[in-house]
């Protein structure tokens, strides 16, 4: 091999700020061949190109805001040079942020190196060794070859079955990749762009989280961001069976962010508010029937321990996993239902044959993040013996908000209420342990996927209005198409209480009652839906009477109009007087 040196490369620096006293520019010139400085990623680009295949360039890529997420110009370099549209380039992300996690996460994402700013003299000097480390084929093979290593590590048995299981178990790794990144937007929100929280800012949102009347669509995004945060960490650190997953802050507020990233921020409804709306419904049941501490002080919770056989089934891993579920149930949802998918012919209905397709893919985009983050060993048999138990709650769970399978959850849970009457559930057998379980987690997460119809009036309302909003997008992009659009999804064709009247009585009604037969401790929520059911129907009643009178007063001034077309002062005056002075009172404060 030939003398190769320092002076034989040359370096690029890329960052977003126009001043940056991290980077010793003196000592880089001094020791390689040349330095450019780039503050624009074309430019860099093109800057990259023009070495062509002369000699090698060290690109250096300054995280500069991305604190949370690899660069997207890293991306991008990694790309070309697989494309072979750039040689001779090599990536190296440097940064301020001294996080494990995120190193890692740069280097699988095609970095060669990772560097601390400052860097000192030493470093400096040995950065060019990358040029004999760094090699395109490592980075193309590298999901395969982990597996690979990974599968020799079975015993004697394996030999006879690596090329019939060879191909599945390294496909599954890129392929679920692949969807993941597809159709989960790119990283919007940047944990550089969230300023620290003062303790009176946490202690209300610990308030908040114990309280019935949580509403999300008030809150900022550092606040959402903080919720999760407060309520994963807190059951974490609550129970010694899950002391070993517990994970650095900074790591924990990783993969949140990683999570919000995950959620459509343009869809009304079924965004990253929703998945927290969702996970602290379902701490706030866990509360309530005792399998958790509330997190602040408040007169809504009793406490003491529940007689419920099924409850009392439940163990630490089945409440984290329960919760993990809440907050990835919707991961990378579109805006549109199943039936759209499925009608529309979309690859991801034609991938899972029609069956549950966007829970299918929320449940595998889901343990995507969790391999790519600080839990990934929920996500591997041989280094977490309780895997089986975790993925089987979360996957049963997501699958449980299915809609068009609602009739059956609904069954099921009818089923186990009896169970629980005849004293029929034998604690002793491990297998009908965990169906309980089981079906106790889909009916818990199934209520707090639509418990905003359970909440208080006018936070129910506004949520109410928001569905409806992302029905009629949908039935926007159906027209589009040329598909049939449903009357729910047709702007101002079925009144908002009409809606919401027949999804209470015909839907959230079975399953809340049925739900509350195997826990009283749910019986809030059915107490709730009758009260805002009373008053969507008083709404209803009070615009049938509006509608009514408008009608009767354009049929008077039709029949009773002056000679030159317009109505006289008195004929005014007799339309008024025929108004109950409590219904001209109420329309005088209605908008107009």
């Amino acid at each position: 091999m030939k003398t190769f040196s320092p002076k034989h490369c040359s370096v690029v620096i890329y960052n977003d700020h126009k001043e940056d006293d991290l980077l010793p520019l003196s000592l880089f010139i001094s020791i390689y061949k040349s330095v450019v400085i780039k503050h624009d990623k074309t430019e860099v680009i093109q800057e990259l190109r023009s070495y062509h295949c002369h000699h090698p360039v060290l690109l250096l890529i300054d995280t500069g805001s991305c604190m949370n997420e690899c660069p997207e110009l890293l991306s991008t370099v990694v790309r070309f040079i697989r494309e072979g549209l750039l040689t001779n380039t090599i990536p190296i992300v440097c940064s301020t942020l001294d996080c494990p996690h995120f190193m890692v996460k740069c280097i699988n994402e095609g970095a060669a190196d990772y560097v601390i700013k400052p860097p000192s003299e030493d470093v400096i000097k040995t950065l060019f060794l990358n040029v004999a480390r760094y090699s395109m084929n490592t980075i193309i093979n590298q999901d395969t070859q982990q597996e690979t290593c990974r599968l020799t590590e079975y015993g004697r048995v394996w030999p006879k079955f690596k090329e019939r299981l060879k191909s599945v178990f390294l496909q599954e790794t890129w392929l679920s990749k692949i969807i993941a990144e597809y159709y989960t937007p790119k990283p919007t929100v940047h944990r550089s762009s969230m300023k620290s929280m003062l303790e009176d800012r946490k202690e209300y949102l610990k308030s908040q989280i114990c309280s019935w009347n949580f509403l999300p669509l008030d809150l900022e995004l550092k606040d959402l961001v903080e919720v999760v945060y407060l309520i994963l960490n807190q059951v974490l650190t609550s129970f010694d069976e899950l002391k070993s997953l517990c994970v650095p802050s900074s790591d924990l507020y990783h993969f949140i962010f990683d999570i919000c990233n995950s959620y459509h921020g343009t869809n009304p409804y079924h965004n990253f508010r929703h998945a927290v709306d969702v996970l602290q419904a379902n701490y706030y049941f866990l509360c309530k029937m005792g399998l958790l501490k509330p997190m602040y002080p408040s007169n809504e919770f009793t406490f003491g321990h529940s007689q419920n056989p099924v409850i009392r089934l439940m163990t630490p891993l089945d409440i984290f996993a329960l919760l993990m579920a809440s907050i990835g149930h919707d991961v990378g949802h579109p805006g549109v239902n199943n039936n759209f998918m499925i009608t529309a012919s979309t690859p991801l209905a034609i991938i899972y044959n029609d069956k549950s397709v966007l829970e299918s893919f929320h449940a595998m985009s889901f343990f995507h993040l969790l391999q790519d983050n600080c839990f990934n060993q929920l996500t591997d048999l041989k280094t977490y013996p309780n895997y089986c138990t975790f993925r089987k709650i979360v996957v049963n769970s997501i699958l449980a908000t299915d809609m068009s399978l609602h009739d059956d959850y609904v069954q099921k849970i009818n089923d186990q209420a009896k169970r629980i009457r005849e004293n029929a559930i034998d604690t002793t057998d491990n297998a009908a342990v965990e169906r309980e379980k089981i079906i106790l987690c889909g009916a818990l997460i199934k209520c707090a996927d639509i418990s905003n119809c359970a909440r208080p009036f006018e936070s129910a309302k506004r949520w109410a209005e928001i569905l409806a909003e992302e029905f009629f997008e949908q039935g926007e992009l159906e027209k589009e198409f040329g598909l049939n659009v449903l009357p729910i999804n047709e702007r101002g064709k079925v009144p908002l209480e009409d809606f919401q009247l027949s999804f209470k009585r015909f839907i959230a009604l079975k399953l809340f009652e049925a739900v509350s037969s195997v826990t009283e401790d749910m019986q809030f929520t059915v107490d709730i839906i009758y009260d805002n059911i009373n008053t969507w129907e008083n709404m209803k009643k009070k615009q049938e009477i509006e509608l009514k009178f408008k009608q009767d007063v354009k049929t008077e001034q039709h029949s009773e109009v002056t000679p030159n077309n317009s109505i006289s002062p008195n004929q005014v005056s007799s339309f008024d007087s025929k108004v109950p002075s409590q219904q001209r009172s109420s329309r005088s404060g209605m908008n107009p």
